[in-house]
């Protein structure tokens, strides 16, 4: 039988947390630096200049927030579990119901105190950040149109991180967590299309499009910025050559359908992906970050040999 903290970290999904943490500190650090009019070019800023003490609690708390989540889906499902996937935690006898959802609400109320109290966070992004994520627990197998609600659920958490320390949020802080939501939204649209195939909705080209979005947004501003520095532009180039290639790795892979588990394989390659699409968010303002997130990238991918993305 396992320990409960592994089944803890199981319903958690804790190789998802690492995307969570470099959600939290894009979001934050480029707030921070952010120019109030989005067409200014952006200054590049030293991370060294930044107050790191509010970090950590917007890290636990976040981290707290997106487990409970993750841990009331299991509570939510626990029918659809014991007929599809009888090896989850609650129909394999592993751990009572009761159990899961208490501890679900635990680390969602927890985790949102810790946002509130000690990260200093906005109340009406956390309220709104808690608010989807129980609403896309209770819904997700109801609506096939979940899937934008699983999207906004990383919108408003990079809302939450950017009003940390009862910080104003910048216009272009929206336009990324917009971004990053549309990211995650083509990752299930496509996922979806794929397990139908023969069905078409017409929504395979839209999933496509929101994947590779980070990309076409980065060229977007580059082209808008035109006068960003050298180094810059270069690294900017080579971070969005290498997001483009784990968005067509993982999509090639998918569509092979002679490969059993291709599609869940290709599903964590775009999970870890977002912390990529975090690496080229900071890259405008402080380039620096861009190594702590590629780093929590590599974390991520050891994480999806214990512990199950989706």
């Amino acid at each position: 039988m396992p320990s409960i903290l592994h089944l803890a970290l199981t319903l958690s999904r804790a190789s998802n947390l690492p995307t969570v943490w470099t959600n939290c500190l894009a979001a934050w650090a480029i707030n921070q630096s952010a120019e109030k009019i989005f067409r200014q070019t952006p200054a590049w800023h030293d991370p060294a200049l930044f107050d790191w003490g509010v970090l950590g609690w917007l890290l636990l708390g976040a981290s707290l927030v997106y487990s409970g989540g993750c841990v009331l889906n299991d509570a939510f499902d626990q029918k659809f579990d014991q007929q599809f996937n009888p090896d989850r935690p609650i129909p394999s006898g592993q751990i009572k119901a009761s159990i899961v959802w208490a501890m679900g609400t635990l680390f969602i109320v927890v985790g949102g105190a810790i946002l509130v109290g000690l990260a200093a966070a906005s109340p009406l992004w956390t309220v709104s950040l808690i608010a989807v994520v129980c609403l896309y627990d209770w819904c997700h197998k109801k609506w096939i149109g979940s899937v934008w609600i699983m999207g906004s659920c990383r919108t408003f958490l990079w809302l939450v991180a950017g009003s940390a320390g009862s910080a104003e949020i910048m216009n272009t802080v929206i336009i990324c967590a917009l971004c990053v939501g549309g990211y995650v939204v083509g990752i299930s649209l496509f996922a979806r299309n794929e397990s139908k195939r023969g069905e078409t909705d017409g929504s395979n080209s839209l999933s496509i499009l929101l994947l590779f979005n980070p990309c076409l947004l980065t060229l977007g501003l580059i082209i808008m910025w035109n006068h960003l520095d050298p180094t810059r532009v270069f690294l900017l180039n080579i971070s969005g050559l290498f997001l483009a290639w784990i968005v067509l790795n993982a999509v090639l892979r998918m569509k092979n359908t002679e490969h059993k588990g291709a599609i869940g394989q290709g599903v964590s390659i775009l999970l870890a992906g977002i912390c990529s699409v975090d690496a080229l968010a900071v890259c405008f303002f402080v380039p620096a970050l861009m190594v702590p997130c590629y780093a929590v990238q590599f974390s991520a991918h050891i994480l999806q040999k214990k512990f199950a993305a989706t």
